[in-house]
């Protein structure tokens, strides 16, 4: 865990996550559940830098949360916290890709982010936008295909390895079975192969998110993820928690997977991605 912290308002561990805890309170929804999550969970992988206010609150932040492929940066605050990526030191050549979250749709903000990420070295760069999709318990429309999946233990690393692989993603066995024992991961296997899944990627109990929903193409149009999704989202409710999720703009058919199951659009976001 690395925190860094502008001002001397706040000078002990403590009073800091006093402070990040009251806006995870305020309002649980991301990035403040990514931020309470990662500093409790993957500490090793974390990193803050915040702007504390005289009165000790968080004014603004950057949370940066590393993989062995992905370098995921959520950027919370005004306009002016674009500021906070000049303490950022990132080798582009370690990561395929760069995904900066925004929280604030400002079009300044967005071009202030995209010339600190060129000023890094990365040379493409996309804009794209994301609706943060929520189901709670009543909203919940289950899928009558949930039957189809399975929860996928450590013991399949071998054929999550090969699904992953086919999505371009390298893992190990180990690294296999360390995700999945990690995560709550859900597939739908035909044959000897996995051909859709997702995950739950955050557990937190007031909110679940859902992530890395994928189903191989020649499988699509079948209901898989509809019943991938429904088995993780019911994990969510039956814990008392929302379950939430991201997904691009145009991307029609999930999101019409996901509104069949209940989860409505609370809100758009940019998404900034680069790539080394």
């Amino acid at each position: 865990m690395s925190i860094h912290i502008l001002g001397n308002t706040i000078t002990n561990l403590r009073d800091l996550l006093i402070a990040f805890s009251k806006l995870y309170r305020d309002d649980p929804r991301p990035p403040h559940s990514y931020l309470v999550y990662d500093l409790l969970y993957e500490p090793e992988n974390t990193e803050v830098i915040a702007r504390i206010s005289s009165g000790r609150d968080v004014e603004s932040y950057v949370l940066i949360w590393r993989s062995s492929q992905v370098y995921a940066v959520h950027l919370w605050g005004g306009s002016d916290s674009c500021d906070l990526l000049n303490y950022v030191v990132v080798e582009p050549r370690r990561f395929t890709r760069l995904v900066v979250e925004l929280y604030n749709d400002d079009e300044e903000l967005i071009r202030c982010v995209v010339k600190r990420l060129v000023e890094l070295g990365f040379r493409k760069i996309d804009v794209r936008r994301y609706h943060d999709m929520v189901c709670t318990e009543e909203m919940f429309k289950p899928s009558e295909n949930e039957y189809l999946t399975t929860k996928l233990s450590h013991g399949y690393a071998e054929l999550f390895s090969d699904y992953m692989r086919f999505r371009g993603i390298e893992l190990s066995l180990q690294e296999a079975r360390d995700l999945l024992m990690k995560r709550i991961y859900y597939g739908v296997i035909i044959g000897n192969e996995i051909v859709s899944a997702g995950a739950i990627c955050t557990k937190l109990p007031e909110i679940y998110m859902v992530c890395d929903v994928y189903t191989k193409p020649s499988f699509r149009g079948r209901g898989y993820a509809k019943a991938v999704v429904s088995a993780i989202t019911r994990i969510a409710i039956t814990s008392n928690a929302k379950a939430w999720l991201n997904v691009e703009i145009g991307n029609e058919p999930a999101i019409k997977v996901y509104t069949k199951l209940g989860y409505r659009v609370v809100d758009t976001r940019p998404w900034i991605i680069a790539y080394p």
